[in-house]
């Protein structure tokens, strides 16, 4: 039957003059048209997703490893929070992580590998003075924005003249500032006690942080007369600290000043109590003297210790904006939820400073100067003025900008302060602020 047909449909062909070579290309057309008419009414293919890819860098493996997860994890949590939003005017935030390993060189290799193989919009990071120092050499040769969100070294933006290194926190100097006031404007009036005639010893680990924090100390000693009988230095790799804690000793200093990363504050604390180093009064700077593991390994020896710090969850933070309130109800749920776990200070300063103020600078980059071109984000970071109570942490933020009227561009000049808090006990949940009065939530143990 088909032969039959085909048969007819050729003769009606041949009969009206049309060829086999017409009939082909005939069908080719309509072919061809048909394929046109398919194609043109196929949905249009989904748009590309926008994103933001920030090269995020901690200490993940080696010495400073707790500080570096404690950080990224906060990190992850605010790029959750800004995702869950709806991104950043349009965009994605995605985060391309690296690990400095506590070690310079590796941060200085891996940043670069950020920048030219991620080719990632920025780098946040970094935690530790050390590899902050690194990563903003790198950043600043490449012209690539870079955000610290928490180290404190003096140099990473004070006299430096950098044009891409913003920093969140305070200066290294602040914090030895802060421990010499609450010395001389709270201690010394309890105590019955006249500045100038007890013995100070200042001891820091000789990086960056510690050599920072004890500019400030000494700074302040000599701002307030008061009688500094030893300044001494030693590594944070140091595995036997017998001879400092013996030669202190020897001095029996009223007030220690001491600022040190993990194991180092941990192997001095040991030693001190072991050999007798007993002062009146021991005030620690953040890093290893605010962590819990260092609680846990001093147990009841770390009880009494003041440390310049930030406690954020035993911290009177009535201060903060209302919205900056639920911000922080929020971070807390979506970390425990994500984490099985409470947020660490550094891992709640970091979230603070990537959802309220790099994102924001991310934000007016897209807005206000067109993109995500390392010009626009540079300037979103300079756009950025956030009052005090608008972050976590109590300060607010804006940033010197690069003019002939100040050499410290880059620097947050509303971070200045950080509270006082004391360990009442050897859990995380005993570190709790006593000074000032306004933030504090406990009377200190004298």
């Amino acid at each position: 039957m088909y032969k039959l047909l085909q048969c007819r449909m050729e003769e009606k062909i041949l009969k009206k003059g049309i060829t086999t070579t017409t009939l082909v290309l005939l069908i080719v057309a309509i072919i061809a048209v048909a394929g046109v008419a398919w194609y043109v009414t196929l949905p249009p293919p989904a748009p590309a997703e926008k994103v933001i890819k920030l090269g995020v860098i901690y200490p993940l493996t080696g010495a400073q490893a707790p500080f570096g997860h404690d950080c990224l994890k906060g990190v992850q949590v605010a790029i959750d929070m800004i995702n869950a939003e709806g991104g950043i005017a349009g965009y994605t935030v995605h985060a391309v992580v690296a690990d400095a390993q506590s070690d310079p060189a590796i941060a200085t290799s891996e940043t670069e590998r950020l920048i030219t193989f991620e080719k990632v919009h920025m780098v946040v990071g970094s935690y530790a003075g050390p590899l902050c120092m690194a990563n903003s050499e790198v950043c600043e040769r490449y012209g690539v924005p870079f955000f610290e969100n928490i180290a404190a070294p003096n140099e990473a933006t004070m006299n430096r003249s950098f044009r891409w290194i913003f920093r969140f926190g305070p200066a290294g100097l602040y914090y030895g500032y802060v421990s010499v006031d609450f010395l001389v404007e709270f201690l010394c009036p309890q105590y019955g006690w006249v500045p100038g005639q007890l013995k100070i010893a200042i001891v820091n680990e000789d990086g960056s942080y510690g050599r920072s924090v004890a500019y400030g100390n000494l700074e302040r000693c000599e701002h307030y007369g008061l009688n500094v009988v030893a300044h001494e230095t030693y590594s944070s790799k140091a595995t036997d600290l017998s001879g400092l804690v013996t030669k202190l000793r020897g001095l029996e200093p009223d007030v220690l000043l001491i600022t040190g990363y993990a194991g180092d504050s941990q192997l001095f604390g040991r030693q001190a109590h072991e050999l007798g180093l007993e002062p009146k009064v021991w005030i620690g700077h953040s890093a290893g003297w605010e962590l819990p593991a260092t609680a846990t390994a001093l147990g009841d020896l770390i009880i009494g210790k003041y440390a310049v710090g930030f406690p954020m969850y035993h911290t009177n933070l009535t201060g903060l904006l209302p919205e900056v309130k639920e911000d922080m109800e929020t971070f807390t749920s979506m970390y425990e939820a994500r984490f099985n776990a409470h947020p660490a200070s550094w891992g709640a300063k970091a979230a603070s400073a990537m959802y309220h103020v790099a994102f924001k600078a991310l934000y007016y980059a897209i807005t206000r100067y067109g993109g995500l071109d390392p010009e626009s984000i540079r300037k979103g970071f300079l756009d950025v003025d956030i009052p005090d109570g608008g972050t976590f942490v109590g300060f607010g933020c804006k940033f010197y900008p690069p003019d002939e009227t100040n050499t410290d561009w880059g620097d947050n000049f509303r971070a200045v302060f950080h509270p006082i808090a004391q360990w009442q006990g050897t859990t995380a949940d005993d570190f709790v602020v006593v000074w000032p009065e306004e933030l504090a939530v406990a009377e200190p143990i004298l």
